[in-house]
């Protein structure tokens, strides 16, 4: 019985870890719950109206504040990106904003400002972000499941060859 070269199985190795590593953001038993035909731009407008739907949202945190019963966190929503895996494409200008509701004891530890999210919830409503520029009603979801994704590729600053400076 002739044996696998180790250059193969490294390669094997390393493509398994790739793969696992660009893994969807969202468990597939939920995915199944979600109601994909309902957009962002319709939740916004009136989401008294969707109370009790489970969502897929992609977005930025942009405040985090403790309540009582846990935490709230802003979030300017951002479509995801076309990849299939659920992430925010955050070269995309926000289509709005949601306030996401997290209990006590399942704040992800990496869940602050500037943090990209793909957020699994369901609609509660509207709520109230009371903030020093913010006074508004938005779309409130409590969290079934949050996938905390690490710095995008897409570069934040960029400075050229010949010394053009980018955002």
């Amino acid at each position: 019985m002739p044996s696998v070269p180790l250059r193969e199985l490294v390669l094997g190795a390393c493509l398994w870890g790739l793969m696992a590593g660009c893994a969807a953001g969202i468990p597939s038993q939920l995915a199944a719950q979600v109601s994909w035909d309902l957009s962002f731009i319709a939740i916004r407008q009136h989401p008294e109206a969707y109370r009790g739907r489970i969502v897929a949202l992609g977005g930025i945190v942009t405040h985090v504040e403790a309540f009582d019963q846990g935490y709230h966190a802003l979030v300017s929503e951002v479509p995801f990106e076309p990849s299939g895996r659920y992430r925010p494409a955050v070269d995309q200008l926000p289509r709005g904003r949601f306030i996401l509701l997290l209990p006590r004891q399942a704040l992800p530890r990496d869940l602050r400002p500037g943090t990209e999210v793909t957020v699994v919830g369901e609609i509660l409503g509207t709520g109230t972000w009371l903030g020093s520029e913010l006074d508004a009603r938005l779309p409130l979801v409590e969290e079934r499941h949050v996938k905390i994704w690490g710095p995008s590729w897409w570069p934040r600053f960029q400075i050229g060859v010949w010394g053009g400076i980018g955002l």
